[in-house]
């Protein structure tokens, strides 16, 4: 299962402080120092002296936004939401302020306050690194209230002002994927993993959102999807690969008709979680397709006796219906079919037996009538043979 963006902690850029000093009332006792302390890093220092200017002065919008700032930087976003909300009302039309409040409504959960502040903002009026930071927050506001397709338009948005940003990239194809929109997601993940090669959890959707493309994709583009999806799989599955890496290669490898290094990697499988039918049901499928039935029988069986839910058995029987079809084991195939309960296949395979039969018959009887006529021209050539010939009317 996919599982939703894990969404970096999002920094956005302190708007310049050198700004928020200069004013007319701004450069009062405890307000400069504040600025100082906050530059240095001295958030608690900085949090006390702007307190003590918004006590004095509470009008005046560059202490309640720094105060704000400063609380946010200690984590502590619920006493810096007032002060926040204060300097907006100050200030409505300041991006500064709105984009940190957006981001503490974030941090303290209030999803649908940061989706509609900040969706208010002009992005194209930004510098590039915070149309990003918007663009994130935006999607993380969105996606954890519900709107996953919004948010992926948000992350969209995100990955083409930061083309060369992996983790953007891997956060947007993850939210595509998990949204159906396999193309975009397969695009922005190879874009992750281009970018950042080694980083097995990109390789590990890259190769996920592939073998999904897969199985809904017919004729050569359906192998060469699957191809791709191995090339990453591999890079998933090196070192010491978990069972589910293994599971994830094996897959791709089977999608690629590469049946053989399927065997291998699903016996790796095996070898990591013994009790698991999955190991064994897809080795069948590997040695059926190699024609190697008996192998194949051999590994359903397994699966079968792993296999808990009756859903699950139905498959292995599935499949063992077939296996023993493809031997003309009749009535081993009727008898996992209906093991199976499917009724279609007993059908036709009661159908080719009993033609199998009648065919049978009709060789036989075809094989007598010929064996009488040799035997009747034996006998002809043995009495042409005697003296005198054969007798009269012969």
């Amino acid at each position: 299962m996919m599982r939703s963006p894990t969404f970096r902690t999002l920094t956005i850029p302190v708007l310049a402080l050198a700004l928020l000093a200069g004013g007319a009332g701004v450069a009062l006792a405890g307000y400069e120092e504040g600025v100082a302390a906050f530059k240095a890093g001295r958030y608690d220092q900085a949090a006390r002296e702007f307190q003590a200017f918004v006590d004095q002065r509470p009008g005046i919008f560059e202490g309640y936004y720094m105060l704000g700032q400063s609380l946010t930087r200690l984590n502590r976003s619920r006493e810096a939401l007032s002060h926040l909300q204060e300097a907006l009302k100050l200030k409505p039309d300041h991006v500064g302020v709105q984009l940190i409040l957006g981001k503490t409504y974030l941090d303290v959960g209030r999803y649908s306050d940061a989706a509609g502040l900040l969706g208010k903002i002009n992005a194209g009026s930004l510098p590039k690194a915070q149309q990003g930071a918007l663009y994130q927050m935006l999607a993380m506001a969105l996606e954890k209230g519900g709107d996953e397709e919004g948010a992926a338009a948000q992350l969209g948005q995100a990955a083409r002002v930061n083309p060369e940003d992996a983790e953007i990239q891997f956060q947007y194809g993850i939210l595509a994927l998990k949204i159906g929109d396999t193309d975009r997601a397969i695009a922005a993940l190879a874009k992750a993993t281009q970018l950042d090669s080694k980083d097995a959890a990109k390789q590990r959707a890259y190769a996920q959102a592939l073998v999904r493309k897969g199985r809904t994709t017919t004729g050569t583009a359906k192998i060469a999807t699957y191809e791709k999806a191995v090339v990453a799989g591999k890079v998933v599955a090196a070192g010491n690969p978990s069972y589910d890496d293994l599971m994830l290669l094996a897959g791709a490898q089977l999608g690629a008709k590469q049946y053989d290094g399927a065997l291998s990697t699903l016996q790796r499988a095996a070898s990591k979680n013994a009790g698991d039918w999955l190991p064994q049901f897809y080795l069948g499928q590997a040695y059926t397709q190699k024609g190697q039935f008996a192998s194949a029988e051999s590994s359903l069986r397994q699966a079968l006796d792993k296999a808990s839910s009756s859903s699950d058995k139905m498959k292995i029987w599935q499949n063992l219906g077939l296996v023993y079809e493809k031997q003309k084991k009749y009535d081993d195939s009727i008898a996992a079919y209906r093991q199976a309960n499917d009724s279609a296949s007993v059908q036709r395979v009661q159908e080719n037996k009993d033609t199998a039969e009648y065919n049978k018959a009709v060789e036989a009887e075809a094989a007598e009538i010929k064996r009488l006529q040799e035997e009747q021209e034996r006998i002809k050539e043995e009495l042409q043979a005697l003296p005198g010939g054969p007798p009269p009317g012969f």
